[in-house]
């Protein structure tokens, strides 16, 4: 498909799936988490490795990618709990105690266990190995403690474990289903248009740029809604600076007399009240952008307190504040027009006649 830079199924296998390693199982972990995808797409869709290699569709020995801390998911069989396991947790030195083992240097046996249609257990074990350990990410479970692995190989798995419990052959293409696919796009800017042709074949579809896009429908009413009372508030303090000017210039109206009898210009006059009128505006969004910036830091507190880590729920950027500083001086100027005309249409002398 047009802008699509890979697609790969996502798979992950109706067996129940543990690992053992040292003699005699004596490391285990019980039940494993592995996410199949196809193996040339693991780089192309983000895997970052802290050691090894990613590992090919078809190795002789069953391969996976291990996640970070994996490796912690490993319980001593032979132990009772607490003493059975090594928590990750950091030392007074910033260290991490050493794990039970290390998946890249000792040997693992996967063990495929299932039942069958009269309800008996029945088990494979065969040999693996990790090529490389994932790097973490918090959105990807798998990446921390669980496997990523081919999917040729997991499928290969199957047909393995139902060949040798007597299970109906699952090898053809066509008799297996997946539940999803992840699409790889090569732009952002496209993924609207592969989200739209994906649904027009009559799939479902889910993506963060879908995701956006419902919380900009949601941000646009939530926009709405504090424009409307901003438009209210904005009236209704231009109401204020139009009576506040017109005030101002009925009781200075004898001085508007005195300095048209001394010559001075009409305009000069005018531009005397609206840079006053203009004073107000700023003066008054000034005031509004320094409560502003204040709640913004009182709501992040809150939610840095509540939430943790570096959440930030109010953000008002530079060009906001200097636009809205702008915007109120200018309708600080528009308020205090009609007073600054009314007040140069005032004859000389009925101003100076004026008590």
């Amino acid at each position: 498909m047009e802008h699509v830079r890979v697609a790969t199924p996502l798979y992950y296998p109706n067996i129940e799936l543990s690992i053992t390693s040292g003699s005699n199982g004596k490391y285990r972990i019980q039940w494993v988490d592995i996410q199949a995808i196809r193996a040339d797409a693991m780089q192309a869709y983000g895997y970052e490795l802290v050691e090894g290699t990613f590992p090919l569709a078809k190795e002789k020995t069953y391969t996976a990618l291990a996640g970070e801390y994996l490796e912690y998911n490993f319980v001593n069989t032979r132990k009772q709990w607490p003493n059975n396991m090594v928590e990750r947790v950091e030392d007074e030195n910033g260290n991490y105690p050493e794990p039970f083992v290390h998946v890249m240097r000792d040997k693992f046996t996967l063990t495929a266990k299932g039942w069958d249609e009269k309800g008996n257990e029945q088990s494979i074990n065969v040999e693996f190995k990790f090529s490389g350990r994932l790097k973490a990410d918090g959105s990807n479970y798998n990446t921390m403690y669980g496997l990523v692995m081919p999917i040729e190989q997991v499928i290969a798995l199957e047909d393995e474990y139902n060949k040798a419990t007597g299970k109906k052959d699952k090898s053809k293409e066509t008799e297996r289903t997946y539940s999803q696919a992840l699409v790889k796009v090569t732009d952002i800017k496209y993924v609207d248009d592969v989200e739209q042709a994906i649904q027009d074949m009559g799939f479902d579809t889910w993506s963060m740029t879908s995701m956006r896009n419902e919380m900009k429908k949601q941000t646009q009413v939530i926009q709405l809604i504090l424009g409307g009372l901003g438009s209210i508030a904005l009236l209704v303090s231009a109401i204020g600076i139009a009576n506040t000017m017109t005030m101002a210039i009925y009781e200075r109206t004898k001085e508007i007399g005195v300095m048209k009898v001394l010559g001075c210009e009409l305009r000069d006059i005018k531009n005397m009240f609206l840079a006053e009128a203009a004073g107000i505006g700023f003066l008054g969004g000034t005031v509004g952008v320094a409560i502003s910036y204040l709640l913004s830091l009182l709501m992040n507190y809150v939610a840095v307190r509540f939430l943790g880590g570096d959440t930030r729920i109010s953000i008002i950027p530079l060009w906001l504040a200097l636009f809205g500083m702008g915007f109120s001086t200018l309708i600080g100027i528009i308020s205090g027009y009609i007073p600054a005309v009314r007040a140069v249409r005032i004859t000389a002398l009925s101003a100076i006649r004026h008590e």
